[in-house]
């Protein structure tokens, strides 16, 4: 008799208010932000279930973001003939704004347990990763736990930022400790911890039950209640997952591709929740060999479809020179020096020079000098510098990061030099 097919209902979380990317999050969500100028955070996910067969989806806002419902219904429109489907849940529909992971899981029990699944995946929809889904809950099975964490090695300085673990040898669950600087629990390395990378896996029963504990989030309150009684089991990520890609290799002077069972980017987690980090992931990706390749055959990203025409450089002065750069459909650079640049859609630059800037769709640049900086949409800007002078980008009302000094220039700015 053919064994029935596990069924999995995947829940993706938007997270809060994302105060640490502020000002990007002014206005949006985290999952709303662009990723390398054409995606948004919340094609990454939601492209890991669609490749891992999982289309029973729910995406859980725990905010307001117009921007992110559209997006989600625009590119990534379900087929009312098939039993797939992604539903975004606002947070009137399920009752809960941003109190926490579990608190916004445990909003949507009735629709859970509506669809009635085996499995309930729940994944943060913020976060960088080409990750197999269905190795993730076929672990869980195959152990016959009752839950499980998808755990990554981190040094431990980042202990802080993450919840720590420790595993014995059958990849069970011994304790927890939620974002512990001062003492993490180390993995079999000194100098690394096993960190949670907010992954999760239930058994829908056990998830229902564990619910039902007092407590917001699943790392501070639900997991170390459940540890005394229940099966919890830790899914090392880079031991376990991996992605089939056709990837680029050189001998001499022959360029050829050759298929691996296992992408470089299979080992990559980024957690992009602050200006630095999303900074340095979108200029990771400019690099010559990113660590975190959105150009796969296999496990390509999706999201929404444009009919912009193709990016357009020209130099009528003789003065243009763009490299390392990421630039997208319908955007036009007219005489612009510059390196390491994401450029998103319908984007206007002439007569600047740029150097590690970001720049989102519909913004205007003309004869400008900017270094170290992220330009969100529809702004304006002529003959301004930023990134040379604090005082001046303070006064020009731009945003400084007070870790990085990365500069931010926020939603409809239009600037040009003070007078």
């Amino acid at each position: 008799m053919k064994r029935r097919k596990t069924e999995v209902l995947v829940l993706i979380l938007t997270g809060g208010l994302g105060t640490r990317l502020m000002p990007l999050t002014a206005s949006r969500l985290k999952p709303a932000v662009l990723i390398g100028g054409k995606f948004r955070l919340i094609d990454i996910p939601l492209s890991n279930a669609y490749h891992s067969e999982f289309r029973k989806i729910l995406v859980l806002a725990q905010g307001m973001d117009k921007s992110l419902t559209r997006h989600i219904k625009d590119a990534w429109a379900s087929d009312e003939k098939s039993d797939s489907f992604i539903n975004f849940l606002s947070p009137q529909q399920i009752g809960a704004f941003d109190n926490g992971d579990a608190d916004a899981v445990r909003h949507v029990i009735n629709e859970i347990e509506y669809y009635d699944p085996d499995i309930v995946l729940i994944v943060p929809g913020d976060h960088l990763v080409k990750m197999d889904y269905r190795n993730f809950t076929d672990f869980l099975v195959r152990n016959k736990g009752d839950a499980a964490i998808s755990i990554i090695p981190q040094p431990l300085h980042k202990a802080g930022s993450f919840g720590s673990i420790a595993i014995d040898e059958k990849s069970l669950i011994t304790e927890f400790r939620e974002k512990d600087r001062e003492t993490p629990l180390r993995a079999s390395s000194d100098d690394t911890f096993f960190a949670s990378m907010g992954i999760y896996a239930f058994k829908t029963p056990v998830l229902t039950s564990a619910l039902e504990e007092e407590g917001n989030l699943f790392g501070r309150d639900i997991i170390p209640k459940i540890l005394k009684d229940k099966k919890i089991l830790g899914y090392d990520y880079h031991s376990n997952n991996h992605i089939p890609e056709i990837i680029i290799k050189r001998d001499g002077n022959r360029m050829f591709e050759e298929f691996v069972d296992s992408s470089p980017d299979s080992l990559y987690w980024r957690d992009v929740g602050t200006i630095e980090e999303y900074f340095e992931a979108n200029m990771d990706l400019v690099s010559i060999t990113p660590k975190f390749n959105l150009y796969g055959k296999e496990w390509p990203f999706f999201s929404i479809h444009n009919n912009f025409g193709p990016a357009k450089i020209i130099n009528p002065e003789n003065r243009s020179g763009v490299e390392s750069a990421v630039i997208c459909e319908g955007s036009f650079l007219s005489d612009v020096t510059g390196s390491n640049l994401v450029i998103s859609s319908l984007v206007f630059i002439e007569k600047s020079s740029l150097s590690q800037v970001i720049v989102f769709n519909n913004t205007k640049i003309t004869n400008c000098r900017i270094q170290r900086a992220i330009i969100d949409k529809h702004v304006v800007l002529n003959n301004m510098e930023i990134g040379f002078n604090d005082e001046a980008d303070r006064a020009a009302g731009i945003y400084i990061d007070g870790d990085s000094g990365i500069r931010v220039v926020p939603k409809g700015y239009s600037g040009s030099p003070l007078s």
